[in-house]
């Protein structure tokens, strides 16, 4: 049985982080350790929330335990992370884990910084992830990078340019800049992609999966509400997949990769489909409300357990097919 160790965020209520994806790929039997490198009451969309964030003198201790231990993981998932000193403690872990025995296991990093076109770090992150994304310091053989098109910006210094005037070849431009310096760099998948001016169809969301040599399109419909926890969930479900079609160090199968991706885009579909038909005053929630914060974020909440049920039920073999093309 595959192993994964996740390191996130954590909220006592609601879906967020670590929170959004324990039930579903428990429900998965994948083997699923986490560590809450925050610990807040509600996530940040409330009016209110308090909580703390996990020292980086205590991820070292508990990461040091887990290298001695032995555990040897087949994938890590990171994702939010409050400050740059949590960031280089768990990428010096990774380090000794990987020079400890050469071993393979997949990295997914979603360097979570913003999106569109709000910064909600500190820039001593942003600056931490361009540090490694410049340099060839490898703690994996398999990483894979899911920013949004607005970090993707702020990864490669391209945030001076307004995301929706962006074009196919700044998007080609920025992934190159990311693989030209990170050998280990199996996958970039950038989300979040603005559909009405590249693709001039605003009722899908596009997802954009850049290898070195090949450049993949999947499209799926936008639903015109508000969510938290999507990337969280994506991730999530994305290393379930991985492991399970055996993508370590075989990138290259398209077919794999593709119905990794088709199956995570799948699950995803699912549970926002259902949160929406159990939301109580949609009305009030679609993406173009000017007032968030007086949303009722208690409807916002993604259904996770509701949906436990229907997403074993979806077979890897027979599922839609959001695979929309290859781009040259």
């Amino acid at each position: 049985m595959n192993s994964i160790l996740s390191m996130q965020s954590h909220v006592v209520h609601g879906y967020v982080g670590n929170r959004t994806i324990q039930p579903i790929l428990t429900s998965l039997k994948a083997n699923l350790d986490i560590i809450n490198l925050i610990q807040f009451s509600n996530h940040t969309g409330y009016n209110n929330h308090t909580g703390e964030i996990t020292s980086s003198e205590e991820i070292d201790k508990l990461l040091d335990a887990n290298l001695k231990c032995d555990f040897n993981y087949n994938g890590y998932i990171l994702g939010y992370l409050s400050n740059n000193n949590n960031l280089k403690c768990i990428l010096k872990y990774l380090k000794k884990e990987y020079q400890k025995s050469f071993r393979d296991y997949i990295v997914i990093l979603d360097p979570v910084m913003g999106d569109d076109n709000v910064i909600y770090v500190e820039q001593n992150i942003i600056m931490e992830y361009q540090s490694l994304l410049s340099n060839d310091n490898i703690f994996t053989n398999n990483l894979v990078l899911t920013p949004n098109i607005f970090e993707l910006q702020l990864l490669t210094n391209y945030e001076e340019i307004i995301t929706k005037n962006l074009k196919m070849e700044d998007i080609y431009e920025m992934s190159n800049k990311v693989f030209e310096h990170k050998n280990n760099l199996k996958l970039l998948i950038v989300t979040n992609l603005n559909d009405l001016v590249l693709f001039n169809n605003d009722k899908y969301i596009y997802i954009m999966c850049l290898l070195r040599d090949k450049k993949l399109l999947f499209k799926v419909p936008k639903f015109e509400y508000y969510f938290t926890g999507v990337g969280d969930l994506f991730s999530g479900i994305l290393m379930y997949s991985m492991l399970n079609n055996k993508l370590m160090n075989d990138f290259s199968n398209m077919d794999k990769l593709i119905q990794s991706i088709n199956y995570t885009l799948n699950l995803i579909h699912c549970v926002l489909k259902l949160t929406i038909d159990n939301r109580k005053n949609l009305n009030n929630l679609r993406l173009d409300d000017t007032n968030r914060v007086s949303i009722n974020m208690k409807d916002c909440e993604l259904k996770i357990l509701k949906s436990i049920q229907y997403l074993k039920d979806i077979d890897p073999n027979n599922m839609v097919d959001y695979f929309d093309r290859y781009l040259s």
